[in-house]
């Protein structure tokens, strides 16, 4: 189902900014996370993918429903979020939403609507105005991008990764991170890392770098960051695991208790 706006005048709007901004409805992460809070995301993910190796998570959310906003039609291979919820059980709906910023007036009633339709809405790449409308007038929770890069959960699934595959018996773990420590990724992982008690080395990329690390995120291309732990490269099978049970611990505490 095409969710448009009808025809009306356009009214006078503000520039959209591209800054992403965590949703309060979601419950998740909102960087950067205390040491507490990762803590617990990472007892619940690791529960969850316990669960799911067992094959005993399948119902958890059976009979809900959530909506996936797109701005665009959808690729070939299925989002995070997508194959998180539907594992729990969850229906999903991608839902083409247009993104006009001329009618803003109009997305309160959508979403109201999408509210009464579904139990849970995952904005996807909308315009952060529009994420912050949609979870004002919904009354379900909602998703800032539940399954992007940027997202917390990301940042939780990570740390969770390193944390595991990095850690030392009796010792501080080490971290070289690689890469720019100024973007909107970059900082909140961080900030994250040493709320865990990383000891954070940087390095610029190209630069001579200390071997003595225990995990290294090298985040050169700021799309497709890589992990190593003690000399290894940490393989995109298990980092997605571990994303995806992140994200399944937060579907689970917004959409079962909402």
């Amino acid at each position: 189902m095409a969710v448009k706006f009808a025809a009306s005048k356009p009214p006078t709007v503000g520039a959209v900014k591209t800054v992403s901004t965590p949703s309060s409805r979601t419950r998740s992460p909102d960087g950067p996370p205390s040491a507490g809070k990762l803590v617990a995301l990472f007892a619940a993910a690791r529960r969850l993918r316990a669960d799911s190796r067992a094959g005993a998570n399948g119902n958890a959310l059976r009979g809900r429903n959530l909506a996936l906003l797109l701005t665009k039609p959808p690729g070939q291979v299925i989002s995070p979020v997508h194959r998180a919820a539907q594992d729990l059980g969850v229906r999903v709906a991608e839902v083409p939403f247009e993104t006009d910023p001329a009618r803003q007036s109009e997305i309160g009633a959508l979403a109201r609507l999408l509210g009464r339709m579904y139990d849970a809405i995952d904005c996807g790449r909308l315009p952060p105005s529009m994420v912050r409308r949609i979870e004002k007038e919904a009354s379900v929770p909602v998703y800032a991008g539940l399954g992007l890069d940027h997202h917390p959960a990301r940042i939780v699934a990570d740390l969770l990764t390193l944390c595991e595959d990095g850690s030392a018996p009796g010792s501080q773990m080490t971290l070289l991170f690689i890469g720019d420590p100024q973007t909107s990724r970059s900082l909140p992982f961080l900030a994250a890392a040493r709320e865990l008690g990383f000891a954070l080395q940087f390095a610029a990329p190209g630069d001579p770098a200390s071997n003595d690390a225990a995990c290294v995120v090298d985040a050169t291309r700021p799309r497709t960051w890589s992990l190593r732990a003690h000399g290894r490269p940490i393989e995109a099978a298990r980092r997605s695991e571990d994303h995806r049970c992140v994200i399944q611990s937060v579907l689970l505490d917004t959409i079962a208790r909402g």
